[in-house]
């Protein structure tokens, strides 16, 4: 069954031997990685750490980020990969923190996280009255989201995030919202989608 998938960034889906219908409309994280790269070389660090939620996306991301670093050339040195585990343990976050201060000089910290993970380290640097020693570089996950820094501004202040480039495409919300039974029985799939979408049964 082709599938198009709007969120998935994660590169091993690029492999057309292994998902050969699977389409994506957004670039693999190799491609954000690398736009991380250029933001940390532009802000002229050398010393960098990584923090990853554990799982395919964080770790991929990181793993694809120190790809892209090394590829760059230019020195850029990763202090420290830290990775949050998948069930966070009740003080994982306090401990995240005081990774991150072993290496208090790598004060730049690109984070490959979900967005829970990406609150519970702000939460933490303010709980250790650290809001403002960090500056943070933040995947898609963040992006343009509130809700991971909602209370929480002073820690996350100066953070730069990366978002795909969005766009609309003229006369496709007229298109679509113009639907119905009636004029749109080729696709198949439609029939079962208004049922769902109005709760009613045809």
């Amino acid at each position: 069954i082709p599938q198009i998938s709007y969120a998935s960034t994660a590169p091993e889906l690029s492999d057309p031997g292994r998902y050969e219908f699977f389409s994506r409309v957004v670039p693999p994280d190799s491609y954000q990685a690398q736009a991380m790269v250029a933001v940390v070389r532009a802000l002229g660090w050398s010393y960098v750490s990584t923090l990853a939620s554990e799982g395919n996306y964080g770790e991929s991301g990181v793993e694809a980020f120190v790809h892209s670093s090394r590829e760059a050339g230019g020195g850029l040195c990763i202090a420290q990969s830290i990775k949050i585990p998948r069930e966070p343990k009740p003080g994982e976050f306090a401990k995240v923190i005081g990774r991150l201060m072993e290496t208090s000089t790598a004060r730049g910290v690109v984070l490959f996280a979900n967005e829970d993970d990406i609150r519970r380290v702000l939460e933490a640097a303010t709980l250790a009255n650290l809001s403002g020693h960090f500056s943070w570089v933040g995947s898609d996950s963040w992006g343009a989201k509130m809700a991971p820094v909602q209370g929480l501004e002073e820690a996350a202040h100066g953070a730069i995030t990366i978002l795909p480039k969005r766009a609309s495409v003229p006369g496709f919300d007229e298109y679509f919202t113009s639907r119905s039974l009636e004029n749109n029985r080729r696709n198949l799939w439609f029939h079962e989608f208004w049922e769902d979408d109005f709760n009613c049964r045809l």
